[in-house]
């Protein structure tokens, strides 16, 4: 019999998905606040996605972090990517392991 739950693997995708507020992106090297685009939720994965539209930002983008509501860093992507007049999706992946131990 499994110890941990699949209710227990969703509550804590669920709480972990919640603590992203928004995204930085070093934009020129400035920093520039995004709003969370797109959350999307399967089984133990959480995705979320940043999207710069062809007006928003130009130019060499160097990194995204995720951060909670304090401004704390909590995910970092780099990547070093010329952006022209089209836009940019930036997507962060998680996959939730728990592991429980009987002993």
């Amino acid at each position: 019999m499994e110890i941990i739950q699949q209710k227990l693997l969703e509550l804590t995708r669920d709480s972990m998905s919640d603590l992203f507020a928004n995204a930085l992106v070093n934009v020129n090297g400035q920093l520039k606040t995004y709003p969370i685009y797109k959350t999307t939720l399967d089984g133990n994965k959480i995705v979320k996605y940043i999207y710069l539209d062809d007006v928003q930002a130009q130019g060499q983008i160097l990194s995204a972090t995720l951060v909670d509501n304090q401004g704390n860093a909590l995910a970092v992507k780099h990547m070093n990517i010329i952006k022209g007049d089209s836009g940019l999706l930036i997507a962060f992946q998680f996959v939730l392991k728990v592991e429980a131990n009987a002993g």
